[in-house]
């Protein structure tokens, strides 16, 4: 069994509650989401067709996606809006004291 890695991707003190950003990890491109539930992290391209979901907007814990509105559920990464079907991929964050840390 693997060990989890996390990796320190951002300041928590640069997203404010309502506010996501993208960063990349090992070449992976992730959106970072701060919410009223608290930090999640998320393949930062759309499953319907290719949009970056951080060009997009946040309404609570629903991304929309900028290119045809579709939206998820960033806590699970589950559709909570047409036209796409399939999930995103979520990924595990921590905060280490000042820190924003996602294993992906």
């Amino acid at each position: 069994m693997s060990e989890v890695k996390f990796q320190r991707v951002m300041l928590k003190a640069i997203l404010a509650e309502g506010e996501t950003c993208a960063v990349e990890i090992d070449g992976r491109s992730i959106i970072v989401c701060h919410t009223g539930d608290g930090w999640h992290a998320l393949d930062n391209v759309c499953t319907h067709a290719y949009a970056k979901m951080s060009e997009g907007r946040i309404r609570g814990f629903r991304l929309i996606c900028p290119l045809h509105g579709a939206s998820f559920d960033c806590r699970t990464g589950a559709v909570l809006g047409a036209p796409a079907v399939i999930p995103l991929k979520t990924y595990p964050v921590r905060i280490v004291k000042d820190h924003v840390e996602v294993a992906a």
